[in-house]
């Protein structure tokens, strides 16, 4: 029982009441006056005796004076009495200026000073390599690399004070120097003493070899001449820039150097040469000289000399004054440091920033650079401070006058500076172009990533700077690609900015940057996001019909009974440009719209209408990563009551989104129709939104029977929902599923057969086709009697006439022949003219009246220009085609010589035209003449006054043509027939294999089956057939990229395009070829082409040609390179940005042919294999695990220093390691996986290969898996099920292997049932899961007991003994034969694990874990299931709470990932880096923090450099956990903001909650502050709910019990007993990992303080109900630290804790002494620090001062992170109340 001590003896209204920590603190400052100051005036203390009293409080006792005084001044002012010492700022600013501009008296700006120097160019090599290894490795932080940097660099800085030198300028790791010459007379005697200081460098600094294996190494440049300073600004910023012949001198001069090379130029050696002492050697003939000296290793140097900052730089003496000139020189944040009183090293860190170089080109040095500067300067300081950007300085050495800028600086931090550093960039290069005169050219490059920031140099002259990979590539980036604002791939990530403002850049080789990734030019749109582009140029024409039923259904879309109005009709009758328009019209009349468009290739995919449409209803085509429209669909329904229901989305629209335990314990059928209902709730909140929703699919026929499900659901239940739906009638070719024709009786629809136009649109058709104003009345007629109106047979027909030259074209002319005029009939001009030159006269009329239906129509259909079908042949043709002269072209010219004006409308025609009037008929018009054929060509094809109206042209037949004898076909197919017949044999062989491959097919695939090839035929047929329209190039355009294209319109040009990008052997060759003659992606024009090539094919050739196609797609790359693979097929033209492919620098990789690769690799696609997300694969070899990796016996210090991932450090020379090629973000995995597997499919099923038909279903499942579409998954699992019954059976015959097909292994059922066990535990269902995993090891003949005993458990550890007793006889003992077999039994028992530990059996899964690693033993053949297998053990094995076996299998685990180093591939290193994660989590509960920190970092190198944003936030939470263990705070520093910068790239909700919630832990444990406190409390506390948090129950557990132990130490105890109720809601029942032993450890401190506030406050009844809990969570916490001894001293010190209240202080005294023996034997320093801290204030006298230390500065967030090593910690730490401290706070005694 809870003893009541004398102090708490009042009686209940005596009691003292309770009061926040802040009035408490506020008391006890007035009780002080009579306490320490007090005690301290009484003794006659002075200002050192305070220094001394707060020393040996708070401050370790070795620290250096100068920082001690720092410390103690900005902590002085906390004890009553200290006064804080006055800076002198103008000397402090003097360090960071050169003496030029202290002396310099000018103060206009504007202004420039010209003098003769000598120049001095020094460029240190390896800070980059540096920088990296530091921070990569966790290797003592960014303290470390300061010190470091500070040291070299410092060191080189005084050589120059020293020989009088002045450090001008620092460039990151350049510093520019210079002595100024009074006049000529001097300058051989200054550059005597230049060249001696660069010899002196040389000599004692010329090679540093760093601590971690780095080699510094410098080179100097020296040149003589004339030097300009411009100094430019205004009052709150200024710069200075040098600029002159010096200057480039010296810049060329270290450009001839090599590392450890003094070089002098010509000029200098001329004025130097007969004076000198010094000898020289000619680099070649450029007249540059190599001084001789010696170069020295100095790394032995002690560069700790004590330094005399006057006798180094006396210019530093400056008077007060000179503060407000120095000032503006000054970058903000150091003046924020400086204005706090701070020492400077404070602002050293490495930060995820964006670096801005922006270069101007002018003409040169001029009278007028200073005013061009200036003028810069003042418009790029406006748009930089406008976003918070940080101008860095301006210099003119190295690459030009070029400004640094750099956004996410201390202090300028905020969410979107990427996106405001981008478009600050896009701003200042229009704005600088159009508003400063004299500059040429603006080039800038944009970097986002990790850099080290900081104030480097010298304490006598030093500058904020920055350094690292970031830096130095925003720098080739803006030389490398001039005149625009480049970015790499991090900027185009994390800025988060709509896709269609970045243009894909040619690739260049960077210097110094090996392996640049993709680089970006940045174009910012003002349009709408996601906005779509035209379309049709012209108005739709007839349809009214259609029109007029459709707009008064979408008036009354919620009461009309219509929901799916299906147009049917033949192949280019017009469907898709009827359906675009009624579409638009939706969207004018205030309906939200969506829509998709199948193709035959897209008919296997489950649900992608649905997923096409849903896409761009809820807006998720904008984001370009999954994680971003995850994101955006939890924030979209945040504030309604679908978040648990949202991860019925992830099969649809392939998200990752939580699911919740509700879903997760559903079956098929209910999920089915809970994912329906979320559906319907969605389309209901957006006809909510909206006047309703309109969805368009076009080749409606191709959807699948998930879609027509829907849409029959849609017809009987809907409210304010249309779809319209397009297709062809049925057939044999595309027969239409069950449930469509099920839904095509629905009651609510209407089904309209579409006809041809009427034949009075027929003149305005062939016009808008020909783009012309008229055309013969014979061509009318002919339309008029044989099309039967069918826009697609004019299309063709015309096309044909045109490419025969039957027809041309000819501008209108005033002096026409009589007998012309009869012959040519003219369109209505509102129909034929294009719809943007409408709109614009319509909108400058003052009233419109829009009277005609077909001007009614045209309004109707403003539908987006991208293209009609090609006619433009016809415009190509005339520009490159030579004609002969005729007679009659002769009248056409006047006696002059001259072209008649041209002809001109009359005003009744602009009448009609706004529609005043009734339409007009077709018309003749009588002034119309021919032009002379020898002019043709000089016609202009594309004057943009006649393309603005849509040309002022009229088509005529050609001379000589009789057009009773032109051959006209009766159907459009027998015209395509005509058309096909025509070609040569060899074009009609590239059409029928294009048809084998689909309607859209790549090059490199058809020349591949194409039989018969050669290079030369293929580039002659595919000129003939572009020519002819036939097929077109299928890429889109690069400024359409993002958007929602339409696939099946085509670009209307003058010419013919082609948008891929040309192979670089073709570039390279400058072929006089056209473009389009090396298209690598092509689209046939028309389907009906498409199916007639399919169909004169044999059944035989199909097969065979079927066969071949499938062959190649086998033996291709299906991964994209950023996850290691080559280039993909095309698998169709597609809406959604999920599944758009881009096939530009597509390069395949061909099958592996090393056998002994392809045996090791014995899953189902062993050169296809395919990782989940966030466990992709890197190719950096130096990534590895070496040697290193043993476990040191070595010091705790030298422990501390020694390399955490010394195996994946550079190399020794020190040279910037190259970064891996892969990159996670850019994985283009989804796309190819949903095109290829589909193909792959469809023609083993054409080709009639059953068994491989079966082989590449069971691929395409696991395939499927891996992207989450789990019921796509089951959808191909169930096909391959049955055709393999099918052949068990006997139903189907067995393949024949002599005719290329493969029998399946006996054991397929069991592949396949695997896969379906997989699939259902991806969904949450455990029962079936485990039933089809329990299936498919009975049919593998392995035999796993229903009912598991200890027999059972036994047997597989004596069968894992003897593989450790007698490897040789027992691994790989399995024969090759049955390898496979045995491997997939392993992967069946690796996710049986999975379903046992998720039911929280851990016996069981003890069980399957321990037979998977001796089948995967066995086989050994596979090297992801044998890693796989140990990464299951271990994690079995700590769940049992055995960790000395899991950390005997862990050391076994990473043996063998040694001895298999040279078998990996780079698809291995992502399970490399997982085991590693799951080793660092078995590490540190152990308490093995050595260890885990090295495991730890290994993992987080490999997953950083492959881009893995998942997989890193997973190791760097636990890492963060260990190093906060050992108060390791500048590395956790580093490490949280990388957490952030992971997080905010993908938007990660839940990477951001870690964040914080480590800062707030950093707070509560540590005492020192990362972010704001209330900010980091609201974020947490904001975030809780969010359902990204709310499925992971650890996170959400260990965030509630943070927020109620900092509510308690803060005494907000109604937040307080809040959070508690919350974590004890969610605590799990099972302590089973560290988050959540950490979480009961503060669960437990919570309700120990909270025990002590009822004892103080006397609430006996509360005390005693809180009494029994404590007890409990004592147990349980016992219990816990026998598997994770890590949080064993954390137990004894809350026992210690608890004992203090029961009068039990001896006891409370052992338990702490016990807990710092074990956390130091544990390397535990942050509970040694605490339990040491308990034991001074609990049981010595220490000054209320100390006591109270926590409190004061935590509420306040006073004291910085990096005070951590220069103050005691086992002193400020917080102090745990016992009753007695509770009272000395309330002010009972």
């Amino acid at each position: 029982m809870v003893q009541k001590k004398a102090p708490h003896n009042h009686s209940p209204l005596e009691a003292p009441s309770a009061r926040s920590s802040a009035s408490r603190l506020s008391s006890l400052e007035n009780r002080k006056k009579g306490g320490l100051e007090g005690s301290l005036d009484a003794t006659g203390a002075t200002g050192d005796m305070l220094n001394q009293h707060i020393s040996q409080q708070l401050f370790v006792g070795d620290i250096g004076p100068e920082r001690k005084t720092s410390n103690l001044r900005r902590l002085r002012s906390v004890i009553p009495g200290g006064e804080a010492a006055a800076a002198k700022r103008a000397q402090q600013l003097a360090t960071h200026t050169p003496d030029v501009l202290i002396a310099d008296q000018d103060t206009q700006m504007p202004h420039r000073k010209d003098t003769n120097a000598i120049t001095f160019f020094v460029d240190v090599s390896g800070f980059t390599a540096l920088t990296e290894k530091y921070t990569l490795s966790g290797r003592g932080g960014t303290d470390k690399l300061t010190e470091t940097l500070n040291s070299y660099i410092g060191a080189l800085v005084e050589c120059i004070l020293r020989r009088d030198g002045d450090v001008l300028q620092f460039a990151g790791d350049a510093i520019l120097a210079m002595w100024a010459c009074n006049s000529e007379a001097e300058m051989p005697a200054k550059l005597e003493e230049a060249t001696a200081c660069a010899v002196h460098i040389q000599e004692h600094y010329g090679i540093r070899t760093t601590d971690v294996g780095v080699r510094l190494k410098v080179k100097v440049g020296i040149a003589c001449g004339e030097v300009t300073m411009f100094f430019i600004g205004l009052r709150s910023c200024s710069q200075f820039v040098i600029v002159g012949s010096a200057v480039d001198d010296v810049n060329a001069s270290e450009n001839q150097c090599e590392s450890g090379d003094v070089v002098v130029s010509p000029m200098a050696w001329a004025m130097m040469k007969a004076s000198t002492c010094y000898d020289a050697d000619p680099r070649g003939n450029t007249g540059f000289m190599k001084v001789r000296h010696a170069v020295r290793d100095d790394s032995d140097r002690d560069s700790k000399e004590a330094i005399d900052l006057a006798s180094v730089r006396q210019s530093i003496a400056v008077p007060s004054s000179m503060e407000a000139k120095l000032t503006p020189y000054v970058i903000p944040p150091v003046l924020k440091k400086l204005a706090d009183d701070q020492p400077l090293e404070y602002l050293s860190e490495m930060r995820q920033v964006s670096i801005v170089f922006c270069q101007l080109a002018t003409d040169g040095v001029s009278s007028e650079l200073p005013s061009i500067l200036q003028d810069a300067f003042v418009v790029m300081h406006k748009k930089i401070t406008a976003v918070s950007g940080c101008l860095n300085k301006v210099f003119a050495f190295d690459k030009g006058i070029t400004f640094l800028v750099i956004f996410g600086l201390p202090g300028f931090k905020h969410k979107n500076e990427v996106a405001h550093a981008l478009q600050c960039a896009d701003a200042i290069s229009q704005e600088l172009l159009k508003e400063v005169t004299g500059i040429n050219r603006v080039s800038i490059g944009v970097t986002t990533g990790p850099t080290f920031c900081g104030v480097i140099g010298h304490p006598a002259r030093h500058e904020y700077t920055v350094i690292g990979r970031t830096v130095n590539k925003a720098a080739r980036l803006m030389t490398n690609y001039p005149g625009v604002v480049s970015c790499d791939e991090d900027s185009y990530y994390h800025s988060h900015l709509p896709i269609q403002q970045f243009k894909k850049l040619e690739p260049k080789p960077l210097k110094g940057i090996p392996n640049p990734g993709n680089i970006y030019h940045f174009v910012p749109s003002d349009g709408e996001l996601g906005q779509r582009l035209p379309q049709y140029k012209y108005p739709l024409l007839g349809r009214k019909e259609e029109i007029k039923d459709f707009t008064e259904k979408v008036k009354n879309i919620k009461e009309t009974d219509v929901r799916i109005i299906v147009f049917e009709g033949e192949s280019g009758i017009g469907k898709s440009r009827l359906l675009d328009a009624l579409v638009s019209l939706a969207k004018k009349n205030g309906c939200m719209v969506a829509q998709v468009t199948m193709t035959l290739q897209l008919s296997g995919i489950r649900g992608y209408a649905l997923n096409g449409l849903f896409t761009q209803l809820l807006g998720l085509h904008q984001y370009r990563t999954a994680k971003e429209k995850e994101v955006h669909v939890m924030d979209h329904f945040k504030d309604k009551r679908l978040g648990e229901d949202l991860c019925l989305l992830n099969d649809l629209l392939q998200l990752k989104l939580p699911v919740s335990p509700k879903i997760a314990q559903s079956d098929g059928p209910t999920r089915k129709k809970m994912t329906t209902e979320l559906l319907w709730c969605i389309l209901k909140e957006h006809t909510e939104m909206s006047a309703g929703v309109v969805f368009g699919i076009d080749n409606a026929h191709f959807m699948d029977d998930t879609t027509w499900s829907f849409l029959e659901t849609i017809s009987s239940t809907a409210d304010a929902v249309l779809c319209v739906l397009s297709m062809m009638p049925p057939s044999p070719l595309h027969p239409l599923p069950d449930m469509a024709t099920q839904t095509l009786k629905s009651k609510g629809l209407t089904h309209v057969r579409m006809k041809g136009l009427e034949n009075e649109y027929l003149t305005a058709l062939a016009c808008q086709i020909l783009e012309v104003k008229g055309v013969p009345h014979e061509v009318v007629k002919l339309l008029q009697e044989k099309s039967h109106g069918i826009p697609g047979w004019c299309e063709q027909l015309l096309g044909d006439m045109f490419q025969n030259q039957f027809l041309r074209v000819l501008p209108i002319t005033s002096n026409a022949s009589q007998d012309k005029h009869k012959r040519i009939v003219f369109a209505n001009p509102t129909l034929v003219t294009k719809r943007s030159s409408v709109l614009r006269t319509v909108a400058a009329s003052d009233s419109v009246h829009a009277s005609s239906s077909e001007t009614a129509a045209a309004a109707a259909a403003a539908v987006p220009e991208q293209s009609e079908k090609p006619r433009a042949q016809m415009m190509a043709r005339r520009e490159s085609r030579a004609t002969k002269p005729s007679a009659a072209s002769a009248e056409a010219e006047s006696p002059d010589g001259q072209k008649k004006d041209k002809y001109r409308k009359r005003a009744s025609v602009f009448d009609k035209l706004l529609g005043r009037d009734k339409p007009l008929p077709d018309v003749v018009m009588p002034e119309i003449a021919s032009v002379p054929e020898e002019e043709e060509e000089e016609a202009p094809a594309e004057h943009p006054l006649v393309r603005a109206s849509g040309s002022n042209m009229i088509c005529d037949l050609a001379p000589g043509i009789v057009f009773a004898n032109i051959p006209i076909p009766d159907t459009m197919r027998g015209m395509m027939m005509a058309t096909f017949d025509k070609l040569k044999p060899f074009e009609q062989m590239f059409l029928k294999c294009g048809a084998i491959l689909g309607n859209t097919f790549e090059r490199q695939l058809l020349e591949a089956i194409i039989p018969n090839f050669q290079a030369r035929k293929v580039r002659s047929a595919m000129r003939r057939l572009f020519e002819l329209r036939i097929i077109m190039c299928a890429t889109a355009p690069p400024n359409q990229e993002g958007h929602h294209n339409h696939p099946t319109a085509q670009v209307t040009s003058k010419s013919i395009e082609c948008h891929c990008d040309v192979p670089p052997i073709i570039a390279a060759l400058k072929s006089s070829e056209p473009q389009y003659v090396h298209c690598q992606l092509m689209r046939f024009v028309s389907a009906i082409m498409e199916e007639l090539a399919y169909e004169t094919l044999m059944e035989k050739q199909r097969q065979h040609l079927h066969r071949n196609a499938a062959l190649q797609l086998e033996g291709r790359a299906h991964r994209c390179r950023s996850c290691g693979g080559g280039g993909f097929e095309h698998g169709g033209t597609t809406h959604s940005e999920a599944f758009k492919v881009s096939m530009r620098s597509s390069s395949m990789l061909p099958v592996p042919q090393n056998q002994e690769q392809s045996t090791r690799r014995s899953r189902l696609y062993q050169n296809t294999k395919v990782q989940p997300k966030g466990r992709e694969r890197s190719q950096d070899i130096s990534m590895l695990p070496g040697g290193s990796m043993q476990r040191s016996n070595q010091s705790f210090s030298k422990q501390r220093r020694r390399s955490r991932s010394s195996s994946m450090a550079p190399s020794e020379s020190g040279d910037e390691e190259e970064s891996s090629k892969l990159d996670r973000r850019a994985c283009k995995c989804t796309e190819i996986l949903a095109t290829v597997y589909p193909q792959l499919i469809r023609h083993w099923k054409n080709a009639n290969m059953v068994g491989k038909t079966v082989y590449f279903l069971s691929a395409a499942g696991e395939a499927a898996i891996t992207l989450q579409d789990n019921s796509q998954a089951l959808t191909y699992l169930r096909e391959a099920q049955i055709l393999v019954d099918e052949m068990k059976t006997g139903a189907r015959p067995l393949p024949d292997p002599d005719d290329g097909d493969v029998i399946p292994v006996w054991w397929q059922d069991a592949k396949v049932e695997n896969l379906m066990g997989q699939a259902y535990l991806r969904m949450g269902m455990l029962e079936d899961a485990l039933s089809h995993l329990r299936e498919a090891l009975e049919m593998l003949e392995i035999s796993f007991p229903t009912r598991v005993n200890i027999f059972h458990i036994w047997t597989a550890e004596l069968t894992q003994f003897l593989h450790q007793l007698m490897p040789a006889h027992y691994l790989g003992s399995v024969d090759q034969e049955m390898a496979p077999i045995k491997v997939e039994a392993a992967n069946c028992l690796k996710h049986l694990t999975d379903v046992f530990h998720l039911k929280h059996n851990e016996s069981v899964c003890y069980l399957a874990a321990l037979m998977q690693l001796n089948i995967a033993e066995a086989a050994s053949t596979d090297f992801d299931e044998l890693i796989m297998a140990y990464s299951s053990i271990i994690q079995a094995c700590m769940a049992r709470g055995r960790l000395r076996q899991a950390s005997y299998y862990s050391s076994m685990a990473v043996a063998k990932l040694e001895a298999l180093f040279n078998m990996m591939q780079e698809e291995d290193f992502a399970t490399a880096a997982s085991l590693y994660t799951i080793v660092l989590r078995m590490k540190l509960a152990s308490g093995e923090l050595y260890e885990a920190l090295d495991n730890g970092y290994i993992a987080l190198r490999i997953n950083r450099r492959i881009h893995d944003g998942e997989a890193e936030l997973a190791s760097a939470q636990l890492l963060s956990q260990c190093l906060l263990l050992q108060l390791a705070v500048q590395e956790l520093v580093d490490l949280s903001r990388r957490v952030m910068f992971i997080a905010e790239e993908g938007s990660h909700v839940l990477g951001k909650h870690w964040y914080y919630l480590g800062c707030l832990d950093t707070l509560i444990e540590a005492g020192f502050s990362i972010e704001d406190i209330g900010t980091c409390v609201s974020f947490v506390r904001d975030t809780y709910s969010d359902p990204s948090v709310r499925t992971e129950r650890e996170a959400q557990f260990y965030a509630a019990a943070t927020l109620a132990l900092w509510y308690a130490r803060t005494d907000s105890w109604v937040e307080c007993d809040r959070w508690i109720a919350v974590a004890e809601e969610v605590k799990p029942v099972k302590a089973r990992c560290v988050v959540t032993v950490h979480g009961l450890c503060k669960l437990l401190e919570t309700r120990l303080i909270r025990l002590c506030e009822t004892i103080v406050e006397q609430l006996y009844e509360e005390t005693e109900k809180d009494e029994p809990v404590v007890r409990q969570y004592l147990k349980e916490l016992d219990k816990a630290v026998e598997f994770h001894k890590v949080f064993k001293p954390r137990y004894l010190h809350m026992r210690a804790y608890f004992c203090m209240f029961t009068g039990k202080t001896d006891k409370a005294f052992r338990l702490l002494k016990e807990a710092v023996v074990m956390a130091d034997r544990l390397t535990n320093v942050l509970d040694r620090e605490w339990a040491k801290h308990s034991l001074y204030v609990w049981f010595e006298e220490v000054s209320e001062f100390v006591m109270t230390f926590w409190l004061r500065h935590s509420i306040q967030g006073e004291l910085d992170w990096h005070d951590a090593k220069n103050i005691a910690q086992s002193k400020i730490m917080y102090t745990l109340p016992t009753p007695e401290y509770k009272s000395m706070l309330t002010g009972t005694s």
